[in-house]
């Protein structure tokens, strides 16, 4: 009779006592995604939680581990990446930096550890697959203006903590380089600036920054620089009295590409623009010139400044030998010319017969009939 009264109150205690924590977890559970992947060299984070059973005691030792419990071929310890509440769950999210092909590789478990040697392990794998790299940097360029001190910067692919990678520049002899970063909980983003004087002649430079993960794990990116420079009027610009008519013609580079004007002529004149210079020529009679060997101002303006350069007049009258020292700027004059003509005859005849008609734009040379303005 007495022992089982005793039952009974046993029975009653242990009810009770489940009835405190109707919620409490009666196993172990995790949760994590079965797939992760990444590329070589950079990371990959895997946010995982679990639950244990409330005979589990603190503290809890957390891996991940590959390969065999007992001799594991790699073990990663979890990180703390997000400080967010849990509730009941343990964080169990970990990391895994410096991927390299075929060692990251592979199925990863997590082993719980505590007390007096006690030993759990989620039957749940983690498979991690790493690609061959195939990001690239990042570079930015600020708008470059030709003398004032600039700063290109080359970010490294990924956001990985401690990625080991070392940033080279090839294309331009910096003034300096240095390294910088910013880092939160779990990323950290790293970058290379690079700071020069820009110069004209870098005009048009490609730039390539070049990131090397682990001495050989390499990835590239390349730019062609813009730099922003005063106008320089070429020595190919020439004048050249045809006649009774004097062609001059004024060739300019400059980035914006620059405007042509003749001072000293009152006269329609023609530009054509390309991608590297600005063209102008103009045509006038020479009765109004009373030294033929006298010299015509040519000026050229864009944002950044101006240039001018006199232009000497040459007599025609006696007519060059033929011959291979021809120089190429009368060769490239005499061509302009022919060229500028029977470009403006064509474009006059399809503008009268289609005068609604809107013409195609044209990315690489175009025209413009200018008059210089009169001064008030």
């Amino acid at each position: 009779m007495l022992q089982t009264l005793l039952f009974i109150l046993t029975v009653v205690r242990m009810k009770n006592c489940a009835n405190l924590h109707p919620d409490e977890p009666t196993n172990f559970s995790i949760r994590v995604e079965d797939n992760f992947t990444g590329e070589a060299g950079l990371c990959i984070r895997a946010f995982c939680s679990f639950t244990v059973p409330q005979s589990v005691s603190e503290p809890i030792r957390t891996t991940w581990f590959k390969g065999d419990p007992q001799n594991p071929t790699a073990e990663v310890p979890c990180v703390k990446i997000l400080y967010a509440y849990l509730g009941n769950k343990i964080d169990c999210t970990f990391m895994l930096n410096n991927l390299v092909q075929g060692e990251s590789d592979g199925e990863y478990r997590l082993k719980l550890e505590w007390g007096q040697g006690k030993v759990y392990i989620f039957p749940q794998t983690v498979t991690i697959t790493v690609k061959e790299l195939t990001q690239k940097p990042t570079i930015n360029v600020p708008q470059l203006t030709a003398g004032k001190k600039a700063k290109i910067s080359c970010k490294v692919p990924g956001d990985c903590v401690n990625p080991s990678a070392d940033i080279v520049w090839d294309g331009i002899e910096p003034d300096e380089i240095n390294h910088e970063g910013s880092r939160v909980p779990g990323k950290e983003e790293r970058f290379s600036i690079m700071t020069f004087h820009p110069e004209p002649e870098h005009h048009n430079t490609k730039l390539t920054c070049t990131v090397i993960f682990q001495k050989s794990i390499r990835t590239e990116s390349t730019v062609i620089l813009e730099v922003r420079h005063a106008p320089k009027i070429l020595n190919s610009s020439c004048c050249l009295v045809w006649g009774d008519e004097l062609t001059c013609m004024c060739v300019s580079s400059g980035l914006p590409l620059p405007q042509i004007y003749w001072p000293m002529i009152d006269s329609e004149y023609y530009s054509a623009f390309s991608a590297e210079n600005t063209i102008s020529i103009i045509t006038v009679s020479i009765a109004s010139f009373r030294n033929i060997n006298a010299t015509i101002k040519c000026v050229s303006e864009n944002l950044i400044g101006r240039a001018e350069m006199e232009i000497q007049v040459q007599d025609h009258a006696e007519k060059p030998k033929v011959s291979w020292s021809l120089s190429t700027s009368w060769i490239f004059f005499t061509l302009s010319a022919v060229v500028n003509v029977i470009f403006v005859s064509c474009l006059t005849v399809v503008l009268r017969r289609r005068e609604k008609h809107k013409p195609k734009e044209d990315n690489h040379v175009y025209m413009t009939s200018l008059k210089r303005e009169e001064s008030v």
